[in-house]
C-alpha cells in the first residue's frame, strides 16, 4: 500500500478537537442555525452546468454542455486552512430538501472544491428531462453547510464555443450529441481548454479559449489516438477527463477517453488548426468509463515523497499511478497493438468504488461524492490519501475489541487513529501504546 505523510500527534489532537464530527451532519444556515427554507430554483437555476474547473484567482469555470456555453464566475471565500473532513451522509436529501423537491429528481454532474474554503461546488440537473435547469451547490467542510450559486449577483462573464456538434444526432435514440459538446475543462498557462465533440470528420476537440474571455478562440483540427481495445485509430469519441501536468521536463496534456486508454499530448502542439496525433501511454481496462483523474504527492511506506495520477472509473476501481512510470512510459513510442488492460504502467488498484465524482480538498485529503450503496443516496466524504478508503464501511477483524495490532503494524495502527476520528468516530482511536 502506498501511504500518505503520516499525521503529526498535534494534528490528530486538531481533527479530534476540531471535527467532532457525527455520521449525519445537519444542514446549517448562515447564522449555524438548521436550514429550513425552501431555495426559489427560478433565482439559483442556470439552462445548463456538466463540468466545473477552478483557475486564477479562483474563478469558477462552468461548462454548458447543452448550450455549448463556457461560464467564468468569481467567488469569494475564507480561506479554511485546517485538515477538516467531510462527512455528510445523504447529502443528496439536504439538498433536495431545501430545494423542495425529492432526492431522487437531482443528477449529480460534477464536482470541484475551492482552493481556499475547501468547500465542494456540486454542478447538479433538477430533473431528468433534458430541458431541466441546473444549479452549483455550494457544501462546506464546517458544520455541512449548503448555499447556492447564484452568478447573476457575481462577477461573472461567459462565452459560446463555436462549431458546436449537430444538435439533431442522437445516441442510444435519446441521448442528443449535445451533451457531449463540452465534456471536461481545464485551465492552463492562461487559456481555458474545452474537449468535447464538434461537427466534422474528425469530431474529437479540443478548444482554446483565453482568459479573460475576448473574441479570440481557436481549435484543433481534430484528435485521434490508439485505441488497443478497439484495435484502431479513433478520432470521433471525445477525451472524458483530462488534466495539465509536467512530464520529462515537458508541460503535457494527460487524457482519458471510455474503455480506457491513457494519452498524452504535449502543450505545444495544442494549437490552432493543428492536427494531434495523442500517444497512447496505456490501456486501463475494457468496459468503462473514466469520470476524474486528479494528481497530489504521496508518502511512501519508506517516507519517500511520490507524486500520484488517480483516475477514478465508472466501472472499476481506481488507477493510481506513479508519475515516475507515467514518465517512462511517456518516453516509449506508446501502444499500437491490442489490449483489454490494464496494460502499458505499472497501476496500483484503489478502493473507489461507487465514486461520482472526486478532487484534492487538502495535502492529506480526497473529498469523495459517492452513491451508498446500502441506502441509494449520495454521501460527501472525505478520504485519506494513502489509504484510499474508509474503514468505517467495512466491519474487519480489526473491529473486534479484543484485536491488538502486531508489532509490525503500527503504521496501519496509526492510518487507523487518523481515520476514525476523520469518519466520525473518535472514540473508537485505539488507546494500545506503540511498541
Amino acid at each position: 500500500m502506498n501511504f500518505s505523510k503520516p499525521i503529526s500527534k498535534g494534528v490528530l489532537v486538531t481533527l479530534l478537537l476540531l471535527v467532532g464530527l457525527h455520521v449525519n451532519v445537519h444542514a446549517t444556515g448562515p447564522e449555524g442555525q438548521p436550514t429550513d427554507s425552501k431555495v426559489n430554483l427560478e433565482e439559483v437555476g442556470l439552462e445548463g452546468a456538466n463540468v466545473l474547473a477552478f483557475g486564477p484567482n479562483n474563478v469558477l469555470f462552468i461548462g454548458d454542455s447543452k448550450n455549448g456555453v463556457l461560464h467564468a464566475v468569481e467567488t469569494e471565500a475564507a480561506e479554511v486552512k485546517d485538515p477538516i473532513p467531510y462527512n455528510l451522509m445523504g447529502i443528496d436529501a439536504k439538498i433536495a430538501a431545501q430545494l423542495g423537491v425529492e432526492p431522487r429528481q437531482l443528477v449529480f454532474n460534477d464536482m470541484k472544491i475551492h482552493p481556499v474554503s475547501q468547500e465542494a461546488y456540486i454542478a447538479i440537473k433538477n430533473g431528468h428531462q433534458l430541458e431541466a435547469k441546473s444549479l452549483i451547490a455550494i457544501v462546506s467542510p464546517m458544520g455541512g453547510k449548503i448555499r447556492f450559486l447564484d452568478i447573476s449577483s457575481a462577477p461573472h462573464t461567459q462565452v459560446s464555443i463555436r462549431n458546436k456538434v449537430n444538435p439533431e444526432y442522437y445516441f442510444w435514440n435519446d441521448i442528443p450529441a449535445s451533451t457531449l459538446n463540452i465534456t471536461d475543462i481545464d485551465y492552463h498557462n492562461g487559456n481555458v481548454y474545452v474537449a468535447g465533440l464538434t461537427n466534422g470528420e474528425f469530431a474529437s476537440n479540443l478548444r482554446i479559449i483565453p482568459y479573460p474571455f475576448n473574441q479570440e478562440q481557436a481549435s484543433v483540427k481534430g484528435i485521434e489516438m490508439w485505441h488497443a481495445v478497439h484495435t484502431q485509430m479513433e478520432t470521433r469519441a471525445p477525451i472524458r477527463t483530462m488534466l495539465f501536468e509536467e512530464l520529462n521536463g515537458e508541460p503535457t496534456l494527460i487524457a482519458s477517453y471510455t474503455c480506457t486508454p491513457l494519452v498524452t499530448i504535449p502543450a505545444a502542439e495544442i494549437s490552432e488548426g493543428n492536427h494531434i496525433k495523442a500517444k497512447t501511454i496505456a490501456e486501463l481496462g475494457f468496459g468503462n468509463a473514466p469520470i476524474d483523474m486528479v494528481s497530489f504527492m504521496a508518502q511512501e511506506q519508506d517516507g519517500s515523497f511520490d507524486k500520484k495520477l488517480l483516475v477514478v472509473h465508472k466501472n472499476r476501481g481506481g488507477t493510481l499511478i506513479s508519475f515516475k512510470d507515467l514518465a517512462k512510459a511517456n518516453q516509449g513510442a506508446g501502444m499500437t497493438g491490442f489490449s483489454m488492460g490494464p496494460e502499458g504502467v505499472d497501476i496500483f488498484h484503489v478502493s473507489t468504488g461507487n465514486t461520482m465524482h472526486i478532487d484534492n480538498q487538502n495535502q492529506m485529503m480526497l473529498a469523495n461524492l459517492k452513491r451508498n450503496m446500502d441506502n441509494g443516496g449520495v454521501d460527501l466524504v472525505s478520504k485519506l490519501k494513502g489509504s484510499y478508503l474508509r474503514l468505517s464501511d467495512f466491519i474487519a477483524e480489526y473491529n473486534f475489541p479484543d484485536y491488538e495490532y502486531s508489532e509490525g503494524q503500527m503504521q496501519t495502527k496509526k492510518f487507523h487513529d487518523m481515520m476514525k476520528p476523520m469518519e466520525g468516530y473518535p472514540n473508537l482511536t485505539s488507546d494500545q501504546k506503540e511498541k
